[in-house]
């Protein structure tokens, strides 16, 4: 029951499950409101809204405000509200990553990770997620990134963390307002092996590591699908050169890779050796101890800047100086959209290549070999009586 301390204010005292024991003012020195304003928080309490009687026996809403919003039936604004202001900016971080999870790569996930670790170094881990999450923090975070002298592609990883947590927080309604988030236009860098550095870099590689190397130059395949293939994922019969292989980065799930005979016959060879299964892992070393082999190759054979990943680019450039047309490449390297692809258009010989088509169109012209522009006629068009010229 509501009870009348000395100076005449009701207070409401009494032990709230799930909550516990509340002594707050009821903020009326009348009984029959006194009573009504108990009465609200008991139905608040049998509606389950604990976080609301909580909020208000710790002072973070008023008796009025919820009496108010009681009987405007504004209470689940109301709660929302409660909710967004308190949720700190490293909560709002670890529920957005958590939920991210499922759905996209281990080494995205770590770069997700990465940038909201830098973006709450910056702003201030308790900060409310509804006022780090604004139009000026989130530039200032981008300049503040710049003046540290980080390669714009890395802020542009940081962008992409900040704007998963951006996508959570609207689901969860922590924030009203999609804060604008702007990368620097990426710059393409594609750096790949000829012929020759391909040779000397597979004769510096330990024999252990070589035929996942082979499979990645050969196929364009991630460093992570080569690392998720088991023996039953590849079809290495006579006659049959694909495998099929789990991609993490797409909703399909499951997609169609071209081996050549060279990788084919290597893959062979290596299960024969290793004596493996059909459910056991195609390579086994860890991802770690193939980058450190990696780097020990590129030392040896003289390449530098040359990571794992462009082995990718080594298959994707090769394959598009050998004709391969650009939707079949999109298919073999996985990419979503042939924008990813279009990249590798500048190798290929029907898009480098222009000659052929200004030869084509000066015949038309009758701008060929032989011919000399005042030679030529204009083609004549008939045009009707009274026609003016427009």
């Amino acid at each position: 029951m509501a009870t009348r301390r000395t100076n005449g204010v009701y207070y409401v005292k009494r032990s709230f499950k799930g909550v516990g024991p509340i002594y707050k003012t009821l903020n009326t020195k009348k009984k029959t409101r006194a009573l009504a304003r108990e009465r609200v928080l008991e139905v608040l309490h049998q509606q389950g809204r604990l976080d609301l009687i909580r909020s208000f026996g710790d002072g973070g809403v008023s008796i009025d405000e919820l009496e108010s919003s009681f009987e405007t039936g504004n209470i689940p604004d109301l709660s929302a509200r409660l909710r967004r202001e308190d949720v700190t900016l490293a909560e709002a971080c670890r529920v957005a990553l958590r939920l991210k999870a499922p759905d996209v790569a281990d080494s995205s996930l770590e770069r997700y990770t990465t940038g909201l670790e830098h973006f709450q170094q910056f702003v201030g881990e308790d900060v409310s997620v509804r006022d780090a999450l604004t139009d000026d923090k989130v530039q200032e975070f981008k300049g503040h990134r710049l003046a540290q002298g980080v390669a714009e592609q890395t802020v542009n990883n940081d962008m992409v963390a900040v704007s998963v947590l951006v996508s959570r927080a609207m689901k969860k309604k922590w924030i009203e307002d999609r804060p604008e988030i702007k990368q620097f236009d990426y710059k393409a860098r594609i750096r790949w092996l000829d012929s020759g550095q391909l040779a000397s870099y597979m004769a510096t590689l330990r024999p252990a590591f070589r035929v996942q190397m082979q499979l990645l130059v050969g196929t364009g395949m991630r460093l992570g699908e080569t690392e998720a293939l088991r023996v039953r994922d590849l079809r290495l019969s006579d006659g049959d050169r694909r495998a099929m292989v789990e991609d993490s980065k797409t909703t399909e799930g499951v997609r169609s890779v071209f081996l050549p005979e060279w990788v084919t016959t290597a893959l062979r060879e290596h299960i024969e050796d290793h004596d493996l299964d059909r459910d056991d892992p195609v390579f086994t070393i860890p991802r770690r101890t193939v980058q450190q082999e990696h780097a020990r190759a590129c030392k040896l054979a003289g390449l530098s800047h040359y990571t794992i990943h462009d082995h990718r680019h080594t298959a994707a450039v090769h394959l598009a100086k050998a004709g391969m047309p650009l939707n079949l490449l999109q298919t073999q390297l996985g990419h979503k959209h042939i924008s990813m692809t279009m990249k590798y258009a500048a190798f290929h010989p029907d898009y480098s290549d222009v000659s052929p088509y200004f030869d084509t169109a000066g015949a038309a012209l009758g701008l060929g070999p032989g011919n000399k522009p005042g030679n030529t006629h204009a083609q004549k068009v008939p045009v009707e009586a009274g026609a003016k010229d427009a």
